[in-house]
């Protein structure tokens, strides 16, 4: 019998990996900026832990329709908030400025056909599941973890898939195992993709 073991991946994963792939262009005359240099690095995690996924074959991959729907969110916004850092406007004028600096039409649609290319390309790697909300593990998640409902929707369909790890870079939902040992009662281990590229490189 097959013992392969199945990784989740969270959509902030999808989307970095996407990224790194298609927009890095945007980052090239900011590219000796401090900032940039190490938001670079952070996504970059994301880009190795899925090419080295698909390449090698060592793990089941498993996503989930809700999450590959959210990765449209992520990189509009991740987009948005690069023009305005390029514009000099200040971080904590974002929120009030974000819809006059909004991508125009082209810059929208550039973004679907590209985030649309990457995630044919994933599915056709990965299963992609349904999303599933229990009786059980969702409310617990939910009331028991204060977890967001999107954050819940997508574990509880990580753990009802039989999931070992579920890789995110959403430090909240990584911290869980370190607060209340959550591998041990779910049996998933929520974890930081640099975290796992390093725990299976020391293998």
């Amino acid at each position: 019998m097959d013992n392969m073991k199945t990784i989740f991946l969270d959509s902030n994963i999808i989307a970095n990996w996407i990224l790194i792939k298609e927009f890095t262009k945007r980052f090239e005359e900011l590219k000796n900026d401090r900032i940039l240099r190490k938001r670079l690095r952070g996504i970059s995690y994301s880009y190795t832990l899925i090419e080295a996924l698909i390449e090698t074959g060592d793990y089941y991959v498993k996503s989930s329709n809700l999450a590959l729907a959210e990765v449209f969110h992520v990189i509009y916004n991740e987009i948005v908030s690069l023009k305005m850092y390029r514009l000099g406007i200040p971080l904590t004028l974002w929120s009030k400025l974000r819809t006059k600096h909004d991508l125009s039409k082209e810059e929208k649609f550039l973004v679907k056909e590209a985030v649309s290319k990457h995630l044919k390309t994933f599915r056709d790697q990965a299963e992609v599941v349904s999303d599933v909300v229990d009786d059980e593990i969702y409310p617990k998640l939910v009331l028991e973890y204060k977890l967001r409902t999107h954050d819940a929707v997508l574990l509880t369909t990580a753990i009802l898939n039989e999931c070992s790890w579920f890789i995110t870079n959403d430090r909240e939902i990584v911290d869980l195992e370190k607060r209340r040992k959550f591998s041990k009662i779910f049996g998933i281990f929520p974890d930081l993709p640099q975290n796992f590229l390093r725990e299976v490189a020391s293998k």
